[in-house]
């Protein structure tokens, strides 16, 4: 994670590293000139340049959001990479804290204090950009804790004099009015977005073993699970797995915790590696043309997923402006009213007629679906009106719609989905889901 976090980085790590030690060493002369604990207060004066540093002047920041995230899931960060980083970062505050002040409430206080502040700056003060979220106020409240807790019983037991709650009415009052001046600051400029979770999550042995169950029914044992990272359900997107191959020959995506479905990539270019999947029983045979692509991707799905090319259509579309990426190629099914199923086989053949990507999806086609008696053009008419009811000011007129299955709370429903775009011709993100049986809409 350190690598991923400073990468390209190197002249602000050194920047910062110079900045800390100066300061440390600032902070050293300091205090030998009035006598009281030298290196203690070197070492605070580093961390906390360092934290600085790292929290507020990292190159990548962006645009100020003014939204601050309010994680419900308190256990959460306890469970990421980035949550227990944002707890080691405050423990030598803590600890360093304590032994230079040798006061523990008033530094305990003063790391929440320099958390929060670090927080409300990152969404407020443009430039930064790196957003505020209750779970790093929480770690590095937790570390700021945890040190300076050490330190007091370091100091304890080295027989060091030391009292828990020294300084406690300035203390009181200086929390005091940050606390406040943060109030006024979140109820004025700060948007809270509650959330149930943000980060990803470490994997357990559940999820590692249907990361390399997934790869191994898509194309035996080839491919090698080299780590895998759980992302929470976030809005209306399902949960998934992260998972990264092993000698880094692709990466992989795997719904959670139902399995289902499963995107993996090894190429996203034109240039064809030994990454991509030769698929057994094509010989390795270079396509010159659809056909030929369409001819090894059925040999793969005759193999791993036989179940897809039952009662489907395929369709075959060269990836790329001139085709240089090969050819997708792809099974639909619709059942007997017209909805197109759940379940669905795409697979990229690159030009040297291996696999370079794929998605997969194992629902089963669902049973006793609503009947539909919205007609399409009565989906388009009503989802036209309900965007604009939303969107008012803007012109929006229907690209397209198709009748699909939807699963909407545990329950199967036959729904349109409309798509917009406006008069020059541009997509509209926004999309209607239009009930097929009931007629009402519902824009995402």
């Amino acid at each position: 994670m350190f690598s991923a976090i400073f990468q390209d980085r190197i002249g602000f790590l050194i920047t910062a590293a110079v900045a800390a030690l100066a300061l440390g060493f600032a902070g050293y002369k300091a205090a030998r000139r009035y006598g009281t604990r030298p290196y203690a207060y070197a070492g605070l004066a580093a961390v906390l340049t360092a934290e600085t540093a790292v929290t507020l002047f990292m190159p990548g920041g962006g645009y100020s959001s003014h939204n601050c995230v309010i994680n419900h899931d308190i256990a959460e960060p306890f469970a990421t990479a980035q949550g227990l980083l944002n707890l080691a970062m405050f423990v030598p505050i803590g600890f360093l804290g304590v032994l230079a002040l040798r006061a523990v409430v008033p530094v305990i206080a003063g790391a929440a204090a320099l958390s929060l502040v670090t927080e409300l700056a990152q969404t407020l003060v443009p430039g930064i950009g790196r957003g505020c979220d209750s779970s790093d106020f929480l770690m590095n409240s937790l570390g700021g804790a945890l040190g300076a807790l050490a330190a007091w019983a370091y100091l304890r037991a080295s027989r060091h004099e030391i009292k828990l709650n020294a300084h406690l009415r300035p203390t009181v009052i200086a929390s005091g009015t940050v606390l406040a001046l943060a109030a006024i600051a979140a109820g004025t400029w700060i948007t809270p977005q509650h959330l149930d979770s943000t980060s990803l999550q470490f994997a357990g042995n559940d999820e590692k073993q249907a990361a390399q169950k997934a790869m191994n029914d898509a194309f035996g044992d080839r491919y090698s699970v080299a780590n895998v990272q759980v992302q929470p359900p976030w809005q209306n997107s399902p949960g998934s797995l992260l998972i990264a191959l092993a000698d880094e020959q692709g990466n992989a995506s795997l719904t959670w915790p139902d399995a289902k479905e499963l995107t993996v990539t090894f190429e996203t270019t034109d240039k064809t590696t030994s990454a991509s999947f030769p698929v057994p029983g094509a010989d390795e045979k270079k396509p010159v043309d659809a056909d030929d692509a369409y001819e090894i991707a059925e040999t793969y799905a005759r193999r791993y997923f036989p179940a897809a090319l039952s009662k489907s259509k395929h369709f075959v579309d060269p990836v790329g402006e001139k085709g240089e990426l090969g050819w997708m190629v792809s099974w639909r099914r619709k059942n007997a009213d017209g909805v197109l199923m759940p379940l669905r086989l795409d697979v990229q053949i690159n030009t040297a007629g291996r696999i370079s990507q794929l998605l997969t999806s194992s629902t089963e086609d669902p049973k006793d679906l609503p009947k539909v008696s919205v007609s399409q053009k009565t989906a388009e008419v009503t989802a036209l009106k309900s965007i604009t009811a939303e969107v008012k000011g803007t012109k929006l007129k229907v690209a397209d719609s198709s009748l699909m299955a939807v699963e909407r709370s545990g329950e199967w429903r036959a729904q349109w989905l409309v798509t917009f775009e406006d008069p020059a011709g541009e997509t509209f993100l926004t999309v209607t889901y239009v009930d097929a049986a009931t007629g009402k809409a519902e824009s995402r």
